[in-house]
């Protein structure tokens, strides 16, 4: 018993002195060299990028957010991609198929809800109404950065 109790006095000393040693506080000069970026979608203008699909983002250095204005109807074709996405529906309401629990499934998202779509997850979107759409990708869509539009999203077509 005496034994017992050693070891575990032991591990929460030692959870308590790694837990303790972990919280740092970052000061001024910790964070210096990190660049600040401050953006106003507001102010951005939005690029068209398919049929019914238009928009403005910007990216850090680890990861991206972009504002989707899908017109009713309006199709974003099968695709993945190495990035996590985190969906946000603003307002509208989509359909998305996916890949849920092995299986391709689809499923409705509207006003207020999420879907986060794990890296190399293959997913579909249509708008089923005027919907604003807000993604993060992480890590940044090396894909985005060249400036050209990606194969799949050449291949959408509007539903209208």
């Amino acid at each position: 018993m005496k034994v017992k109790i050693a070891i575990a006095t032991a591990v929460l000393i030692s959870a308590f002195s790694v837990q303790n040693t972990a919280a740092q506080v970052n000061t001024i000069d910790s964070v210096a060299t990190s660049k600040v970026q401050h953006f106003n979608f507001d102010e951005m203008e939005s690029e068209t990028i398919g049929e019914g699909i238009k928009r403005k983002w910007f990216h850090g250095e680890k990861g991206q957010m972009t504002i989707f204005n899908l017109e009713k109807g309006a199709h974003i074709a099968w695709h993945k991609h190495p990035n996590e996405q985190i969906t946000y529906i603003m307002s509208g309401k989509v359909k998305i198929k996916t890949i849920i629990d092995g299986k391709e499934q689809f499923v409705e998202v509207g006003v207020g809800e999420v879907i986060v779509f794990p890296e190399n997850v293959p997913h579909e979107f249509w708008a089923l109404e005027q919907t604003v759409d807000l993604d993060v990708h992480v890590p940044v869509r090396e894909d985005w950065l060249s400036k050209e539009v990606p194969d799949y999203l050449n291949k959408a077509k509007s539903n209208k």
